[in-house]
């Protein structure tokens, strides 16, 4: 949050490995809009930058601008009801101490609590497999109800949200699945799903025929998720006799792969140590990267 005279007074980094001279950016983006309004541009909305984006929101009351830094394929309309959130939060909360307030930002501190809680925006995770990889009986793991969210393609897309505890500072994901035959002979209908995940897991079940056919779709799809991690989940290895172990299935396909079975016992927990060891690499990777 930038109060007049673009004086930084409140912001909350998620992510510890990225270091930036917060108040250097906020005397930026404060003179960036008042620049807009000065040539009669208006206030602005979105800034775009080659990796990443800005929206905005204003509070007129205070003349407080309120700005979420986030990855270029996060979608507007899922971020623009967070910035108004926060901005609603924040005024309601400190309106009395803002109407006499001297510079001292130290009250705002314990808005990190609201922000952890509501702001952060999930990773999104695509699950994907051909017919008989056992796609529903993964999702079926996740607990939690299946919503179907329709993106900008109008595509009808299942999804869950799924609670996490073992990363520090990511506390949930959206889990979205889709058949893999479908999405790779029509990759321009999903572009917006293509653009918008972060990870994408490729369900096997681990026989030789299937593997095969994995690589041949996913040469098709691999190109056209610019931002998203793949990885790979070699199914039903309680087959022993018919599915290839997962050390030569990642040398086969070149990506990680990891070994499971979803009927057996301990699946559940089995999955989520998966999901949450993606993200961790996934995360740190795009931070080395950046």
């Amino acid at each position: 949050m930038i109060s007049p005279g673009g004086v930084l007074c409140y912001s909350k980094n998620f992510f510890d490995e990225i270091k930036i001279r917060e108040e250097i950016v906020a005397g930026f983006l404060s003179a960036i809009s008042d620049f807009a309004e000065e040539i009669k541009g208006g206030k602005i909305k979105t800034l775009n930058f080659g990796n990443f984006n800005l929206i905005y929101s204003y509070s007129d009351e205070f003349d407080f601008i309120f700005v979420i830094v986030a990855d270029k394929g996060d979608i507007e309309r899922e971020i623009r009801p967070k910035v108004e959130i926060m901005k609603s939060e924040f005024i309601g909360r400190y309106r009395s101490f803002l109407k006499e307030w001297t510079g001292n930002i130290s009250v705002f501190e314990e808005f990190d609590e609201f922000v952890e809680k509501n702001i952060i925006i999930p990773p999104k995770i695509l699950i994907m497999g051909v017919k008989g990889v056992g796609k529903k009986t993964i999702m079926d793991l996740f607990s939690g109800e299946v919503f179907l969210d329709i993106d900008d393609d109008l595509n009808v897309i299942p999804e869950k949200i799924i609670f996490l505890s073992k990363l520090e500072d990511i506390k949930q994901c959206i889990i979205k699945e889709i058949d893999m035959e479908e999405l790779a002979y029509n990759t321009v209908r999903y572009k917006t799903l293509l653009n918008s995940v972060d990870v994408i897991i490729i369900i096997t079940n681990s026989t030789d025929s299937n593997l095969l056919q994995t690589r041949i779709l996913f040469s098709r799809i691999k190109h056209r998720a610019p931002r998203a991690d793949f990885y790979l989940l070699a199914n039903y290895q309680d087959q022993e006799d018919a599915a290839f172990e997962p050390r030569k299935i990642e040398e086969a396909l070149n990506l990680r792969t990891y070994g499971f079975s979803a009927i057996k016992s301990g699946s559940k927990k089995k999955i989520m140590y998966v999901i949450n060891d993606i993200l961790r690499i996934t995360v740190k990777k795009k931070f080395d990267a950046g």
